[in-house]
């Protein structure tokens, strides 16, 4: 049985590629995006209701990871583990039989621009232009189940015990970035201290530089013993 879905919307949010995307959502300060609501479901009665929930499960096509149904996988490596494979029911890998993913964001209302309706979220961790199928409210009664077991997964990520700073040259570039990105420096620092690298990139001594983009930027940066220094923020 197959089953046709509709993209609803689409994600503008800062990560430009996966590498630097949060592990999970709601781990990284300074995170904000933008789900604009596509033809014909971009009508302002079908939020109506949604400013009383603090947060929303969204629903999305991992699109980057689509692959051919013979070529699926019954294992996969998550990040955190490294080279450790598990039974990709027991991830939340992109690469699955329906690369569908969920993901719960902060709801801070819609607004309308250009004739476009957009929900305002935060602390996602989804990639610009990821596809959206769905949206519904998080319900904490039912949603939060303090006596749940998580698995492998049975903690959040800590960030890394290590001294951040930026270079002069950065250090410029930075503010300058704040004019139209006044959350950059509290999203650099709470991305690179929870260590996007994944635990199959090797140990620091085997790698010390490393680049994401970010919004309009490429942020290159160092990692030095307990240390990392922001070198600069490029523009794209």
């Amino acid at each position: 049985m197959t089953f046709k879905l509709h993209q609803i919307g689409t994600v503008h949010s800062p990560f430009k590629e996966k590498f630097g995307i949060p592990r999970q959502a709601g781990l990284v300060r300074g995170c904000e995006g933008l789900i604009e609501l596509h033809k014909p479901w971009d009508r302002q009665e079908a939020l109506h209701g949604l400013e009383g929930f603090s947060h929303l499960w969204v629903i999305f096509i991992f699109h980057q990871a689509i692959k051919p149904v013979e070529k699926w996988r019954p294992t996969v490596r998550p990040p955190r583990l490294g080279c450790k494979r598990q039974g990709v029911f027991a991830t939340r890998s992109p690469y699955r039989p329906n690369p569908i993913g969920m993901s719960v964001v902060e709801n801070h209302g819609w607004k309308k621009h250009s004739g476009k309706w957009y929900l305002i979220i935060s602390g996602l961790d989804l990639l610009d232009g990821t596809p959206v199928v769905d949206i519904k409210p998080y319900l904490p009664y039912s949603d939060s189940l303090p006596n749940a077991k998580g698995g492998f997964a049975h903690q959040a990520p800590k960030s890394m015990n290590m001294k951040l700073s930026f270079s002069k040259q950065a250090k410029k570039e930075v503010s300058q970035a704040q004019a139209k990105y006044p959350q950059m420096v509290t999203l650099i620092t709470s991305l690179l201290t929870h260590n996007p690298r994944p635990a199959y990139f090797g140990h620091i001594e085997q790698r010390q530089n490393f680049g994401m983009k970010l919004y309009d930027f490429n942020v290159q940066w160092e990692v030095k013993g307990n240390a990392i220094l922001v070198q600069s923020l490029t523009p794209l």
